[in-house]
């Protein structure tokens, strides 16, 4: 029988879906549905339905974490040398790939490490179109780019050091090497 005021799941991650879009923020629908069932899993593994409290804890939590973004207008945007920017596009390139390996282990955080690598790799194809349109090798990037980039590359040596991913294909040290250097520089970068 169902609990009066409980929610299926599909329903939470309806809401959830339609809470996202209302803040322009487009999630896939198997991303949410797998975090939901995660959560679940660890709170109510026999429930059938979610009580009312718990379903509405969860939408928060997916909804409510980023109340406002950054505000980067005022904000000059960082310019890279065409080495930095080939560094950039390197580490982005080598995370798509390490997160590719692991999408059976931890859909929902290779998920975002390839959201935000795609995100991060059109910014940056479209800072070296423009630097080479002007007849410079200097790049502009946004700050909000850069916060991508760093989060992106922040995600995979987490995956790497944390969550059990594997990278046996790749040298280790070479590869947190390279991830490291790209934060290093991304730290100096405004």
């Amino acid at each position: 029988m169902a609990q009066p005021g409980g929610m299926h799941v599909d329903a939470i991650v309806s809401v959830i879906l339609r809470r996202l879009a209302e803040q322009h923020r487009i999630v896939p629908e198997y991303i949410v549905r797998d975090a939901v069932d995660a959560a679940l899993r660890r709170r109510l593994p026999d429930a059938r339905v979610v009580p009312a409290d718990v379903a509405e804890e969860l939408i928060s939590g997916f909804c409510d974490g980023i109340a406002t973004a950054e505000d980067d207008s005022a904000t000059m945007p960082a310019v890279l040398s065409g080495d930095e920017t080939g560094r950039l596009m390197t580490a982005l390139g080598l995370a798509v790939h390490v997160a590719a390996f692991n999408l059976d282990r931890d859909r929902l955080h290779v998920a975002q490490i390839l959201n935000g690598a795609a995100a991060a790799l059109v910014a940056l194809g479209s800072g070296a179109r423009a630097a080479h349109a002007d007849g410079t090798s200097a790049v502009l990037l946004s700050p909000a780019t850069l916060r991508t980039v760093r989060t992106t590359v922040l995600g995979v040596l987490q995956g790497l050091q944390d969550r059990g991913w594997q990278a046996r294909h790749l040298d280790q040290d070479a590869t947190t090497t390279l991830f490291g250097g790209v934060l290093d520089m991304l730290g100096a970068v405004p």
